[in-house]
């Protein structure tokens, strides 16, 4: 009875701990708000680009011209999406050759995710779809904002010929709330 009373509250206590763990890790992405000098949340600066509409509504600057590094791992842009001045989502892509190295960063700064929507060789995927990509998509989501890997590559090694596509993206969890606001205001009833 002891041993079994002592068993479970070793259980518990490491259930506990991994769960603060956790905790701590999503904190530290709530604490770093977005990408580098780049906060969630923060009004637009005069400076960063030129602001042009995207297919969503949003308006978007694109930074290619950027020495930031992710660890030891370069960046290739920075796309910041602004929804009426105030920067709502972040992409960094970076150089698919670096796919290992981003999660390994990923997940030893923020613990496991929280959510994984991956399509590869590891999930079974569903029969009935014919895909010519598989992907790897991570979800980290804090309370306040969320941060997703996304890689993209072939399912055949295709060599120069395939298409790659590696990004971080750093979300406002209610962005689709705000855009959904930002294209209700592009047809109101003022501008009949």
């Amino acid at each position: 009875m002891k041993k079994s009373l002592f068993r479970t509250a070793c259980l518990l206590t490491g259930i506990l701990a991994i769960s603060n763990i956790q905790a701590q890790s999503l904190k530290n992405l709530e604490d770093n708000n977005g990408f580098k000098k780049y906060k969630l949340g923060s009004k637009f600066v005069l400076g960063l680009g030129v602001k042009y509409k995207d297919a969503e509504g949003a308006d978007k600057i694109v930074i290619d011209y950027t020495k930031d590094m992710i660890g030891d791992i370069p960046v290739k842009t920075i796309e910041l999406y602004y929804l009426k001045d105030t920067l709502a989502k972040i992409i960094v892509q970076v150089s698919p050759e670096y796919y290992e190295k981003l999660i390994a960063a990923c997940k030893s700064s923020f613990g496991q995710p929280t959510k994984d929507f991956s399509n590869n060789e590891k999930v079974k995927s569903d029969s009935t779809t014919s895909v010519n990509y598989y992907k790897d998509n991570y979800i980290w989501k804090a309370t306040r904002l969320r941060m997703e890997y996304f890689y993209l590559y072939p399912k055949i090694s295709s060599g120069a010929y395939g298409t790659r596509s590696l990004y971080l993206a750093y979300i406002l969890n209610d962005y689709g709330q705000r855009l959904q606001r930002v294209q209700r205001g592009i047809n109101s009833a003022k501008n009949f």
